[in-house]
């Protein structure tokens, strides 16, 4: 017990870091994909930027090489006339990066794949066989397992979220349009090493969206019974990742005021969560789609999203908290952290 109150006394006497903007301007920045080079150590962000005339959206970069103090400025990698839009990117070895995104034109989109060997500038690959003879595909997200598998979690436009593997960096993938769940959208899933649970969240809805869980230790076998997870409210834009200490970490946005704020829940087994802890709560400001940097610490993340101020204007900014809270100061215990 003193050993937790310790722990809970230095993180609230841990001063709040300041957000920080990355982007600015009257471009529509946001759907950051984030990862911390094994090269050399660069911050190697990913956004889609999206003409506000349009909608119509292009891939940018920026990095940074001194933790965050300083970045470059923003810089196309992925832009045609055609939509270009949520990337997800990864590492798969040494001078060896993969991004995914979706492409395509009016409501026809395939999903695409580009290599890199800098983490600098990509190259566009062909697009993506998942089985599908007609087009639809959308919102992919990518993790990489130890051994180098790569697990992706899509939608489909017609309905329903899908998964697919590949085992060569991306370059192919299974087409056994795995479904996770029907009628849902935007799906993201995590994989704890330990132990083979894969954990896949998504939201079902028009206007005021639910979020669900599902776990699994087959990624060919969703068929158990989704779990409540944000059902109250309008719910969005959720992302699991699995942390230091093994536990699960479920950041998505809700609804408050005119805009969104970000929270995140924990969980030691996909089913059973924390409450919820708010990172945000500013209903004039619009923050969206929180995408995590997981490092060494169990307790806090850096934390990438989009904010819009004031809300509704529709000029977000990719933005920054160094040193996001993740579990509750009070409930530190139940996590065994110490």
């Amino acid at each position: 017990m003193r050993d937790i109150l310790i722990l809970a006394a230095l993180i609230a006497a841990t001063p709040a870091a300041a957000v920080e903007s990355l982007t600015s301007g009257p471009a529509i920045d946001y759907q950051p994909a984030v990862i911390r080079s094994s090269d050399d150590g660069a911050r190697i962000v990913v956004f889609e930027r999206l003409d506000p005339s349009s909608f119509s959206g292009d891939l940018w970069l920026i990095r940074s090489v001194d933790d965050g103090v300083s970045w470059s400025a923003p810089t196309a990698v992925i832009a045609s006339s055609a939509n270009e839009r949520h990337p997800a990117l990864v590492q798969n070895g040494p001078a060896d990066y993969a991004l995914f995104y979706l492409k395509g034109v009016g409501s026809s989109y395939r999903l695409w794949r580009a290599t890199s060997a800098d983490g600098i500038s990509f190259s566009e690959q062909a697009q993506l066989d998942l089985g599908w003879a007609q087009s639809g595909e959308i919102n992919p997200h990518v993790i990489r397992h130890a051994d180098g598998t790569l697990t992706m979690s899509y939608q489909r436009l017609s309905g329903g979220s899908y998964l697919a593997q590949s085992s060569d960096g991306g370059a192919s993938w299974d087409t056994q349009k795995t479904l996770i769940a029907a009628g849902s959208q935007l799906p993201r899933i995590a994989y704890r090493e330990s132990d083979g649970l894969y954990l896949a969240s998504y939201q079902i809805g028009s206007s005021a969206l639910k979020m669900y869980v599902k776990t699994s230790t087959d990624p060919r076998d969703w068929s158990a019974p989704a779990q409540d997870f944000a059902i109250t409210g309008n719910n969005h834009d959720s992302l699991p990742v699995v942390m230091p200490d093994g536990a699960f970490a479920l950041f998505w946005i809700r609804q408050n005021g005119n805009g969104f704020d970000l929270a995140v829940r924990r969980s030691l087994d996909g089913v059973n969560w924390q409450a919820p802890l708010a990172i945000t709560t500013t209903p004039a400001e619009d923050d969206v789609e929180p995408h995590p940097l997981i490092g060494a610490s169990s307790t806090h993340v850096e934390l990438y999203w989009g904010r819009d101020v004031p809300a509704g204007s529709m000029q977000h900014d990719i933005v920054r908290d160094p040193a996001v809270l993740v579990v509750d100061r009070i409930f530190v215990d139940a996590f065994e952290e110490v």
